[in-house]
């Protein structure tokens, strides 16, 4: 009987014993397969994500130095007309420029010898409208010359100021040169307070400028970098590049003003004649200054005389600058005119100096031409 139970617990202990190594077995067998698929398969690599960086915005395209004057162009050059005769005028040319400045009466200006002769004139806008003109008045010895034509609401351009300009400032020209409607040039200007004796005798306060202008830009417009007319085209110095020459807009608007209202054109005056002291009699007079104007001539009856200008004066500073050159008086008498000022004078006389106070009057151009 105990050898029967002694055989029954060993058959149970063997029964366990295989069952405990058959799941011994099989849990081996599984971390094999799991080694084996860890070495066989690479190991999870995330996806670098790749850096954005932002990209800066593109600048706006900016202007080269000449396209500012595009929309300069466009709009100055809607005013600027083609003013023809239909006959032959002396000299050969038949046509200039003209430059609109008052677009709801019709109003336009240009240059004297543009008109001169002129019986039938021919007046074509920017569009390729054409109307008569009819000069309203005109002075030769200004070259200066008023149009009207029976249209309203014209574009017209802006008058500016040449008291401003300095020289090396850009400027333009606008006009229709042999022809060529509204061709543009450019340049600078080269100098102001130029005088051309032989084009007329009170064309002495011009504005000289290197952009061309050639035959039939008389008239036409001289722009500042504002758009605005600084000058009106008036001369090209014959065989000679790069030297050309117009008006101050301050001039045509006192002209323009005065042919329209009087029919005649009055100039500022102090009524004297003058010189630049020539350096041998400047050290001889002794006179403290570098340059000198010497009075050659008080005529009767005008400012410098009553203000007790005399024959012989040296005018050493103007308004209390010392004297820059010939046209510097005729120029600070013209800005005062318009202002309404006196002008005052520093005096070396007799080897002493004075301060004089004289108020310019207005003469017409006539007048000035029958005095000796």
């Amino acid at each position: 009987m105990q050898s029967t139970w002694r055989e029954i617990l060993l058959w149970l202990i063997g029964v366990l014993t295989g069952a405990l190594l058959v799941t011994f077995g099989r849990w081996m067998g599984r971390q094999e397969v799991a080694e084996r698929d860890q070495t066989s398969s690479p190991a999870f690599q995330p996806v670098a994500v790749p850096k954005i960086e932002r990209q800066p915005e593109p600048l706006p395209s900016l202007p080269s130095p000449i396209d500012f004057w595009v929309p300069i162009v466009e709009k100055v050059g809607k005013a600027v007309v083609t003013v023809e005769s239909e006959e032959a005028l002396p000299g050969g040319q038949n046509a200039g420029s003209g430059v609109i400045f008052d677009g709801k009466r019709g109003l336009i200006v240009t240059n004297y010898h543009v008109t001169e002769g002129a019986r039938n004139l021919i007046v074509t806008l920017k569009d390729g409208r054409r109307f008569r003109g009819k000069v309203l008045g005109a002075e030769p010895h200004v070259d200066i010359a008023v149009l009207q034509i029976p249209a309203t609401n014209l574009p017209e351009a802006k008058f500016g100021s040449s008291e401003e300009l300095k020289e090396g400032a850009w400027v333009i020209a606008i006009g229709n040169p042999f022809g060529f409607s509204n061709t543009v040039t450019v340049g600078v200007v080269s100098a102001k307070g130029r005088s051309l004796q032989d084009e007329g005798v009170l064309l002495d306060d011009l504005i000289q400028t290197d952009a061309a202008i050639n035959p039939g830009n008389s008239g036409g417009a001289l722009v500042n970098s504002r758009g605005e007319v600084v000058g009106i085209n008036v001369a090209m110095r014959p065989g000679a590049q790069g030297i050309a020459f117009a008006i101050p807009i301050e001039t045509v608007r006192d002209v323009v003003e005065q042919l329209l209202q009087h029919k005649e054109v009055r100039q500022p005056m102090l009524g004297i004649r003058y010189e630049m002291v020539p350096e041998e009699e400047r050290q001889k007079l002794g006179i403290p200054a570098e340059r000198a104007l010497i009075v050659r001539r008080v005529m009767a009856g005008m400012p410098a005389q009553q203000a007790g200008l005399k024959e012989g004066d040296a005018i050493i500073a103007i308004n209390g600058e010392p004297v820059r050159d010939i046209h510097h008086l005729r120029y600070t008498v013209r800005k005062a005119a318009r202002l309404g000022q006196a002008v005052r004078l520093r005096i070396f006389r007799n080897g002493t100096t004075l301060d004089i106070l004289a108020k310019p009057a207005w003469v017409t151009i006539r007048q000035m031409l029958q005095r000796p």
